[in-house]
């Protein structure tokens, strides 16, 4: 491992004792045998290299892939931790003598990833949930076991049905019959029961206050189609039935009973700004917004269209007054019920 002089001695059998010299350079290049050791199981990251130097002197420094090196006293040493991949191994002696070699550390265990969902439905402790687990390689189905939240192997089964798992975060453990083991995190959210509230907010009118479930929720009232609005129209009083929808479709309903309330049409009134009866107009409309009524006079003629926030006709026509007579009127209500009022009052003077 050092440069060294060889001398050369040659009689020419005339001149004794003559002589040549020359020198030489030898170089003596390090050699490692290696051991690698793959991952055991997936995600485990237990790969190794085991490196003999067979020959070079130490201490050695050691680098794999330009990470700073480690330098070693003895002639063999282990690097581990080591994920799957390709690696890049650099070796220099004491001598300063270096050497490169490239490997790579594979997967030897089976893949028991897995993609695991909460799936939610409605049971008789609604809410109730089951796990909907796939497996990123089918073909170990045969070879796992499953255990909810533990580890341990007397906890392990064959199937992965659970169900009603109380809300929080878990984990589902993959057991494989080579002894490999993959957690898996979820989460169950915390998911009330449906509550509907009722109230009559307004004349012939029911609001809908829902809590629990999740979200959008649908309602539907007296088995009428379902609508996304939670305040319902009613066509009158009486009993109605509420009945409220989740978007899983877990359902929940509810009953109120409404006094019987529709809009008064008076039959006269008396414009002369006594106070009394001045103008004319339907009464109790407050639940119908989109309504309007158009008055007639008896010619068929369009005296006047008011919608439910107008105070009432004043019995005047383009800023004159009609006379005494009957005056006819078309109400519709506009609720979707399709309901709409024809009759006819009196103006008196």
């Amino acid at each position: 491992t050092t440069t060294q002089t060889v001398f050369i001695y040659e009689e020419t059998g005339t001149t004794p004792n003559c002589s040549d010299e020359s020198s030489f350079t030898v170089t003596v290049n390090t050699t490692i045998l290696t051991n690698i050791q793959n991952e055991s199981c997936l995600g485990n990251g237990d790969g190794q290299i085991q490196i003999f130097a067979d020959t070079g002197a130490p201490p050695f420094e050691v680098s794999l892939n330009s990470n700073p090196p480690t330098v070693f006293a003895n002639n063999f040493f282990i690097i581990d931790g080591l994920v799957p991949g390709n690696y890049s191994l650099t070796i220099t002696d004491g001598n300063g003598c270096t050497l490169n070699e490239d490997f790579e550390i594979q997967m030897e265990g089976p893949n028991l990833n897995a993609s695991v969902i909460p799936i939610y439905g409605c049971g008789p402790e609604f809410p109730s949930n089951t796990l909907d687990v796939s497996l990123f390689d089918p073909t170990v189905a045969q070879d796992v076991l499953y255990a909810l939240d533990s580890t341990d192997p007397n906890d392990f089964v064959i199937s992965s049905n659970f169900t009603d798992i109380n809300p929080g975060n878990h984990f589902l453990s993959i057991l494989h019959v080579n002894g490999c083991i993959q957690t898996i995190p979820f989460e169950i959210e915390d998911i009330a029961p449906l509550q509907l509230d009722l109230a009559n907010t307004n004349i012939n009118e029911i609001t809908a206050t829902v809590t629990g479930g999740i979200p959008p929720y649908t309602y539907f009232l007296d088995d009428g189609p379902g609508t996304s609005q939670n305040i319902l129209s009613t066509t009158g009083g009486g009993t109605h039935t509420v009945q409220v929808m989740d978007s899983l479709g877990c359902e929940t309903q509810g009953s109120i009973t409404l006094d019987s309330i529709d809009i008064e049409i008076p039959n006269f009134f008396t414009p002369n700004n006594d106070g009394q009866n001045d103008l004319w107009g339907p009464r109790n409309t407050e639940g119908y917004p989109e309504m309007f009524t158009i008055i007639y006079d008896r010619y068929g003629r369009e005296i006047k269209i008011m919608g439910q926030l107008d105070d009432g006709w004043d019995g005047r026509y383009e800023a004159k007054a009609m006379p005494s007579g009957d005056y006819w009127y078309i109400i519709e209500l506009q609720d979707g019920s399709g309901r709409k009022y024809v009759g006819h009052f009196t103006l008196y003077r």
